[in-house]
């Protein structure tokens, strides 16, 4: 039963850790999310380890929130608390859930502090102190009902139902239990609805309310069934063979004792296998049976001395001393009654002993207490003068500091007059180069109108005056109308070249759709003289938004043409491709032919190609030319990133 009750206890502590998860935001540091998953874990170390195991545990807990702050130390109590009560060391076991409530005092841990009332209300339970008991256990139930928290109210409940039984009051020890119960009655399968189950039987077993008892037994037998536990089954089937036995149904009481021995058997919990046979005996003695009981009891003394369970070990010899006296072996009744109380003397020296050791140990740790209290006193008092003098300290650095900014605030605001006199003087440097700019611009547009209306209108009239000479006079001098053709043509490349110039002074900057859309146009014009060429003419995408100013993009534009007039005029080329490109963050425009090619040794280099070098050189970029007899002629254009600082 203590076992089942500290398993209920520890089953709340997780509870109450799942619940201070949930209200919890602010991040948490590695070291406390190891100490919250250790103590999420309390909940299944108990299930696997021992009494023993069980404090190394809460040892190690204590070390890992040794320097977390209260609220860790609080879990870790409460740990502390719940491995006492487990062992029986009530005093202790308050100790460590006081410690607990004094850590919370000023926390907003609600759960945890309704975990420290429990156990402080089942230590005034296990001490008959039952007011104060209930006090501290409806007090931990109406934080966990303000708080929803289903796993608290259910276990709350099952534990004041304990008090009222205890009390003898049947009828509030039903009325909690049954509460307990329909917290989750729709998962009667969970931990604390069997729990509080099992206590009810008990309480309807003590009422002599067999059938109740049973019903209850039947039910929570199918639930563990259902969910394949037969450890959970134990106390339900061996509550049966009991309500049979006090009832008279001896067989049926046998049937589900053994039924509850082979389950016992195969778990291997040594302690119930010895209650099984001791109940086993028990009922042997009341059918009559000694010789079978004499041998169950024995089996239980064998296993019971041997797990050294001093109290099971006194009741066992109790019942084998009764069924030598019915058998009528007098000798051996009277043997085995002293040997009881022989055992008995010896638990009442264990429980001394060990009630003065647990004496002790809160005895020293109240003067540790007190100590660590006085240590506390002297600190504060050491932190006051060490306060007062940090104080005189600041007050000096403030001052200082006052000085040091009233300085900065100076010297800052002079300095930003100075930036904003700076400030002024480059405004002014660009207004006046804005404004040059924008006089040389006006320059230029005024040069090209007079370039468009003046030469352009003189170009325009010598053409007309071509035109008007070859059809007012029948010209059969056929070098002089070859030579009148060759002045018309000159004329109109003139006025092409001429209106270039305008378009190129006419802007600031020139895109490279611009200078795409006149390459176009200049190869359209080479395909209707020239049928035979195949031109190919290919941007990458990637520099549709290029920019260049206007010297920059009439270079480029001029260097290309005059490539391109080039192999037309003398490479004999059949295909001449444009391709402008951008590789390694520069611009890259090659232009090559299929044409006969030169020798670059042999072979003298006219105007054209002297002109594309100083053109691109003149724009920060680099001109290669490579030719060969036969093999075509290949210009490379390469325009650095670094040199273009007009594209954007």
């Amino acid at each position: 039963m203590r076992k089942l009750f500290a398993f209920a206890l520890l089953s709340l502590i997780f509870y109450s850790c799942k619940e201070k998860q949930k209200q919890q935001s602010q991040d948490l540091s590695r070291e406390q999310v190891k100490i919250k998953k250790e103590f999420n874990r309390l909940d299944e170390v108990y299930k696997q380890l021992p009494s023993d195991s069980m404090q190394s545990f809460s040892d190690r807990f204590k070390k890992l929130t040794a320097n977390q702050p209260a609220d860790y130390k609080a879990m870790s109590n409460i740990v502390e608390g719940a491995v006492f009560m487990s062992k029986s060391q009530y005093e202790l076991s308050y100790k460590s859930f006081e410690n607990a409530l004094r850590l919370l005092r000023n926390s907003n841990a609600d759960s945890l502090r309704a975990r420290a009332y429990t156990g402080i209300g089942n230590y005034y339970k296990n001490k008959g102190n039952y007011p104060k008991a209930i006090e501290y256990l409806l007090g931990a139930s109406k934080i966990y009902e303000a708080m929803d928290g289903k796993r608290g109210i259910a276990t709350t409940n099952g534990n004041i139902g304990e008090v009222y039984m205890q009390k003898n009051d049947m009828a509030l020890a039903k009325e909690h239990l049954r509460k307990a119960m329909n917290v989750f009655k729709n998962d009667k399968s969970h931990q604390t609805y069997l729990n509080a189950a099992h206590t009810l039987a008990n309480v309807h077993g003590a009422s002599n309310e067999f059938d109740e008892a049973l019903a209850i037994d039947n039910e929570c037998i199918r639930i563990c069934d259902s969910i394949k536990s037969p450890k959970l089954k134990v106390p339900f089937l061996d509550n049966k063979a009991l309500c049979y036995m006090f009832t008279g149904k001896l067989d049926s009481a046998q049937y589900y004792f053994n039924e509850t021995l082979k389950i016992d058997l195969i778990v291997g919990d040594k302690k119930q296998i010895a209650d099984t046979y001791s109940n086993l005996g028990h009922l042997e003695l009341n059918k009559g049976n000694y010789a079978e009981a004499e041998r169950y009891t024995l089996k239980s003394i064998d296993m019971v001395a041997r797990i050294k369970n001093q109290s099971n070990l006194v009741k066992s010899y109790g019942i084998l001393s009764d069924i030598y006296a019915r058998w009528g072996k007098y000798d051996k009744a009277l043997a085995t009654k002293e040997e009881y109380l022989e055992q008995y003397k010896k638990l009442m020296n264990e429980k001394k002993e060990a009630a003065a050791a647990e004496f002790k140990i809160v005895h020293e740790t109240e003067k540790k207490e007190k100590i660590i209290a006085q240590n506390r006193i002297q600190l504060l008092e050491k932190e006051r003068e060490v306060h007062s003098r940090n104080n005189m300290i600041i007050g000096i650095s403030l001052g200082a500091l006052f000085i040091a900014l009233t300085g900065f605030l100076i010297y800052r605001q002079q300095r930003l007059k100075n930036r904003q006199q700076a400030q002024e003087h480059e405004l002014k440097t660009a207004i006046a180069q804005i404004e040059t700019q924008n006089k040389l611009q006006e320059q230029r547009l005024g040069i090209s109108r007079d370039l468009h209306d003046n030469i352009g209108a003189q170009l325009t009239f010598i053409i007309s005056s071509v035109d008007n000479l070859r059809y007012a006079f029948d010209l059969k001098d056929t070098k002089l109308e070859k030579k009148l053709n060759s002045i018309n043509d000159f004329t109109k490349d003139t006025i092409v070249e001429l209106r270039d110039t305008i378009w190129a002074m006419n802007n600031a900057e020139i895109s490279l759709e611009d200078l795409r859309v006149r390459v176009f146009n200049f190869i359209e014009k080479a395909k209707d003289v020239l049928e035979g060429i195949d031109f190919r003419f290919h941007i990458d995408k990637e520099l549709q938004q290029l920019r260049f100013s206007s010297v920059t993009g009439m270079n480029i534009y001029r260097s290309i043409q005059e490539a391109v007039n080039n192999a037309i005029k003398y490479a004999k080329a059949s295909r001449i491709g444009i391709f402008i490109e951008h590789e390694n963050g520069e611009l890259r425009i090659r232009i090559e032919d299929d044409g006969i090619g030169f020798s670059q040794e042999t072979a003298q280099k006219g105007n054209g190609l002297h002109n594309i070098r100083k053109r691109i050189e003149d724009i920060g970029g680099t001109f290669t030319l490579v030719s060969e007899p036969g093999n075509g002629t290949h210009i490379t254009v390469v325009i650095p990133k670094t040199t273009n600082p007009d594209a954007s």
